[in-house]
């Protein structure tokens, strides 16, 4: 484990007490003992330094100590992903936690084989497990929620300067305009959109460029639906973290 998410029971005293399933982890599992030190983040995103300082039969008392940020801030990412079939759901649900995606939007498409109703409303339960996992995995100071299930023609629309919308097509005469450009802006969100297997349907298409979205495409081999999710977040992420390294040309 390399981050510990802070339970919302933390009071900000300086201490923290842990008893049942996170004592049970915490000792059992990881085996951690008095004096050892890890760092941890509540929910909030603030970072804090945690020690082992007792341990009894039943709990432990850690000390906790904020700990100054000094990860880069980034536009809050939000990752519209049409609904894939087995377990690639899961698979994408990890890596964009891992990634730093703020929210995770399951979205129903023309496409998506996999349907999402009452009967099997156990997945958002196992994806919020997954994604708690992947974050204390990862180390990632981003907050990632699992958003209600949305169909494709209910995304919002882009209708503010400062957020950008953008879907990845399989198609090259759909991209005329560079990822670099778009990211120029400088936005303090981005939304992205990612089809299910079949990719999005000129329905789709049409529906998003409506709603202010920017096609881009992937330059690269044909992708599996779960490699494009991670694929699309990285390049993003990687163009905006070395922006001040690179120029548009005129």
């Amino acid at each position: 484990m390399r981050l510990y998410l802070i339970p919302d029971s933390y009071d900000n005293s300086g201490q923290l007490i842990l008893t049942g399933d996170q004592y049970h982890y915490l000792v059992r599992v990881l085996r951690y003992r008095i004096g050892f030190e890890f760092e941890g983040r509540d929910n909030y995103g603030r970072r804090f330094k945690l020690r082992v300082k007792e341990l009894y039969g039943d709990r432990s008392v850690l000390t906790v100590e904020s700990i100054i940020s000094d990860k880069p801030e980034l536009p809050d990412l939000v990752l519209y992903q049409c609904v894939c079939k087995g377990r690639k759901m899961d698979q994408i649900i990890r890596q964009a936690s891992e990634t730093g995606v703020a929210r995770i939007v399951p979205v129903i498409s023309d496409f998506s084989v996999a349907k999402i109703d009452d009967k099997n409303s156990g997945k958002s339960e196992r994806w919020r497990k997954i994604i708690k996992e992947a974050i204390q995995q990862s180390g990632s100071m981003i907050n990632t929620y699992l958003e209600v299930p949305v169909a494709i023609d209910n995304i919002p629309g882009i209708d503010d300067q400062d957020k950008l919308g953008l879907f990845f097509h399989q198609e090259s005469s759909v991209s005329p305009v560079s990822l670099h450009k778009y990211l120029n802006i400088q936005p303090r969100q981005i939304s992205i959109v990612v089809g299910s297997e079949g990719g999005l349907s000129d329905r789709e298409i049409e529906i998003l460029y409506k709603y202010n979205y920017n096609p881009v495409y992937l330059k690269t081999n044909i992708l599996r639906a779960e490699t494009a999710a991670l694929y699309a977040v990285s390049a993003v992420q990687t163009i905006l973290l070395e922006s001040e390294n690179w120029t548009l040309k005129v």
